[in-house]
């Protein structure tokens, strides 16, 4: 799959990258520069899925899975934040596929990225949303 990694820290997008890359997926772009650059790498990379932190600047990442998806109704958005809880109604109300708790593990990435290719396939379950 081709995954678009955005994090306001830009260690965070470096080490998140080479944890794509070992569970076998392209990563097409890494995005520290804020939201409203997410959004704009979104439109021109094409990612099958965006790993997207919840907290950044220039519209957080709530704001940025409710663009996507407005956009393109089957974006698939796996958000991930260390400060913020999964039961949180803004999280599961955004729409997002997925949801990785800071610090992860790299077999939690990897079951949140097989889920999502699963998804695309047709054999996965939806969203959060639909949770």
């Amino acid at each position: 799959m081709r995954v678009l990694i955005a994090d306001d820290d830009k260690l965070v997008c470096d080490l998140l990258s080479q944890f794509v890359r070992f569970c076998e997926h392209e990563v097409v772009g890494a995005i520290s520069g804020g939201g409203l650059a997410v959004i704009q790498g979104f439109a021109r990379l094409q990612p099958d899925v965006v790993l997207l932190d919840v907290l950044m600047p220039r519209f957080n990442g709530l704001t940025v899975c409710h663009a996507l998806k407005s956009r393109q109704p089957n974006a698939k958005v796996i958000l991930m934040s260390g400060m913020v809880d999964e039961s949180h109604p803004f999280v599961s109300g955004c729409g997002a596929n997925g949801f990785l708790q800071k610090p992860m593990h790299i077999d939690d990435l990897r079951d949140a990225l097989e889920a999502v290719e699963q998804e695309l396939e047709g054999r996965g379950v939806p969203s959060m949303e639909a949770a």
